[in-house]
């Protein structure tokens, strides 16, 4: 006898017509969890934290110290990463995309960070020896800046080759002061543009950001040591200020010489000021090695910024993939970019391996230390068209493309959602839209299609295969945390943590395949494998919950607000039948409801045969006698766990199934 068994449950396969669907697939999946095999109804999202920064909050970021946290939020793309540092350092997180790169210690944070580098001194230290009886020596100086982080500059430029004897004294001078952060002089302003010239070097670099005139400008241009320019008129500014800091509390130079046939500078003094006499025999000098050459500050323009396990910092700008010297964050020489033929959108890794998604064919940047890696096409015209949908998933990178998240790794490079969508079905959803998400063995995207419609679509991450859902919110970010693993939805409420908050589950929605039979069958039977999820903390939260509501619009009756009762001058004086009292729900039974539908060849749509309400009745039931059809579908809804569904010609069939 014809029947229906469903039990796994999966999700939806867009690309497939409705009848093509493996058992047990669906047409709609909407709010639940499918991982294993049952329908799960997903609680409501749980609010943890209202950011003080003015919203939408397009970025956010949890950072972790033991058992403190601190939310950032930035309404603009930013991309953090916590640095490679030893566990017995203060944590430091590094962030892109908020004016020039910035760093911060978790005691720092929120309201204080700095810029990312140390500038290295910009002028050369003049060599003056004298005195002495031994022999001639040549010797070369030049000088770094050393913060209290440990951080070292590039070196100075060096000094003119100077000529003394081995034993003299070696006067050293005109070395830089520390860079500054802040500067006066005089502006003019001339055909929207304002040139201020500095009373001593200022230290800045064209895109970085500073407040003059009570502004926060970039820098428009850097005319020389002294002068800079930006847009607007603030001829009237005698001060600036930089918006990020160097960080230079605690910072020293470091002096380094160079003598004979010696190539390698090595240290002289830890800390000298900005001038020092040099009387050390090369027989006393401390022998550590000058480190820091090529060290440059990162680029103002850098973004993508992710984090390597070998211990490299990496980010992109225009068409460079640039990395960091390995667990020095704050140092990037121009010698570890890569090149690609399309202007880089995002970047992700696996491994030490980083794949830039451009604007025509990925590169896969493959070495495991920065001087010596190749960046090589993967050959694939996939196009990135979102930079918020690149994602590091373990053994590779997925990204959104014309036609779905390509994926590029470990397997190679394919179209990773190829088997639930072709570009049919795919470029509806606009996927320049789509920002993405790694979680709880998942993979969350955030759409928004051209008709309007918008959710976040969630593939299983190892077997996307067995079919999506999708979750009907459209949050403005999607996080997820790489330390206690929890995912987050950003809305216009705040930060939220996925699936988490007590009280009532969220509406589910799921809608088989249509099932077809050679010839009408009458199906008179039922049964539904249920359970309740609802926990005793579920029942207190819903009843918190409306004693709250009920007690609101008791005293917004009583007193409207403070604006009087509800007969007072003002209450008349609203719009016809308008009012603030709330709409109440009552406290929350687990329920769901399964709808059997079906089809004749005389019908145009699928129709309803029998509706029924699942509180906490398990036995089977009759659906409607002497109705026959060829096309029969089942539709879910509600908060309960479902394990199966059949459905039978009768009793007796149901029972055998």
């Amino acid at each position: 006898m014809a029947g229906i068994t469903i039990r796994p449950f999966y999700g939806s396969s867009p690309r497939t017509a409705e009848r093509q669907l493996g058992d047990g697939f669906a047409v709609e999946a909407a709010n639940l969890i499918l991982t294993n095999g049952e329908i799960r109804p997903i609680r409501e999202p749980e609010l943890v934290n209202i950011p003080s920064v003015t919203g939408p909050w397009v970025s956010v970021y949890r950072a972790a110290s033991r058992d403190q946290e601190v939310w950032l939020a930035w309404n603009r793309d930013v991309d953090i990463v916590r640095a490679p540092l030893a566990a017995s350092v203060e944590p430091r997180f590094y962030w892109t995309g908020d004016g020039e790169p910035r760093f911060a210690r978790f005691s720092d944070l929120p309201a204080t960070f700095y810029s990312l580098g140390i500038p290295k001194p910009q002028t050369k230290p003049t060599v003056s020896p004298s005195g002495g009886t031994g022999a001639d020596v040549t010797r070369v100086y030049v000088y770094t800046f050393f913060s209290a982080l440990g951080e070292e500059s590039a070196p100075s430029p060096a000094s003119t080759l100077a000529t003394g004897k081995v034993d003299g004294t070696w006067a050293i001078s005109n070395m830089d002061a520390f860079p500054a952060n802040s500067g006066s002089g005089t502006a003019s302003h001339l055909s929207g543009v304002t040139t201020f010239n500095n009373t001593g070097f200022h230290w800045l670099r064209v895109g970085e950001e500073i407040v003059i005139g009570g502004q926060t400008v970039p820098v428009l241009s850097v005319v020389d040591a002294d002068t800079f320019t930006v847009s607007g008129n603030f001829a009237a500014a005698t001060t600036w200020a930089r918006v990020a800091p160097w960080n230079t509390a605690g910072i020293k130079r470091r002096l380094y010489r160079s003598e004979g046939t010696a190539a390698q500078f090595q240290l002289v003094a830890d800390d000298v000021g900005t001038t020092y006499n040099d009387t050390l025999l090369a027989t006393a000098i401390l022998g550590d090695e000058l480190i820091s050459l090529g060290w440059e500050l990162p680029p103002v323009n850098l973004k993508g910024l992710i984090d390597l396990p070998n211990g490299c910092l990496v980010g992109f700008f225009d068409n460079q993939v640039c990395y960091s010297e390995p667990f020095q964050p704050h140092a990037w020489p121009t010698s570890y970019r890569r090149g690609t033929t399309f202007d880089v959108v995002g970047i992700g890794h696996f491994g030490t391996t980083v794949v830039a998604c451009t604007e025509s064919d990925p590169y896969i940047c493959e070495g495991s230390d920065p001087s010596i890696v190749t960046a090589e096409s993967a050959n694939q015209v996939w196009p990135c068209l979102s930079k918020r949908s690149v994602i590091s998933v373990g053994d590779g990178v997925l990204y959104a493309t014309t036609n779905g998240m390509a994926y590029v790794g470990m397997k190679g490079a394919n179209i990773w959602t190829q088997g639930l969508f072709t570009r049919y079905e795919w470029e509806p959803l606009t996927p320049a839209s789509m920002v993405a998400a790694k979680a709880e063995g998942r993979i969350f995207v955030r759409f928004k299609s051209v008709d309007g419609s918008k959710g976040v679509l969630i593939f299983d991450q190892e077997n996307p295969q067995i079919g999506l859902s999708i979750l009907s919110l459209f949050p403005d970010e999607i996080y997820s945390d790489r330390v206690n693993g929890q995912f987050y939805l950003v809305d216009d409420k705040g930060i939220k943590r996925y699936d988490a908050a007590d009280g009532a589950r969220v509406n589910y929605s799921w809608v088989s395949k249509e099932y077809t039979f050679d010839k009408p069958v009458n199906f008179g039977a039922c049964k539904v494998d249920f359970v309740s999820e609802q926990t005793l903390a579920d029942v207190q939260a819903e009843k918190a919950r409306f004693d709250a509501e009920v007690l609101a619009n008791k005293t917004l009756v009583a007193n409207y607000s403070g604006m009087g009762g509800v007969n007072g001058t003002y209450v008349n004086n609203l719009v016809n039948n308008g009012s603030d009292v709330m709409d109440i729900t009552p406290p929350d039974v687990s329920a769901s409801t399964i709808t059997v539908l079906a089809k004749t060849a005389r019908d145009q749509e699928l129709r309803v045969v029998y509706s029924r309400q699942l509180v906490v009745d398990e036995r089977p039931f009759k659906l409607k006698a002497g109705f026959k059809a060829d096309v029969w579908q089942v539709a879910l809804s509600g908060t309960l766990r479902i394990k199966s569904v059949k459905v039978a010609e009768t009793m007796k069939a149901l029972e055998q199934q």
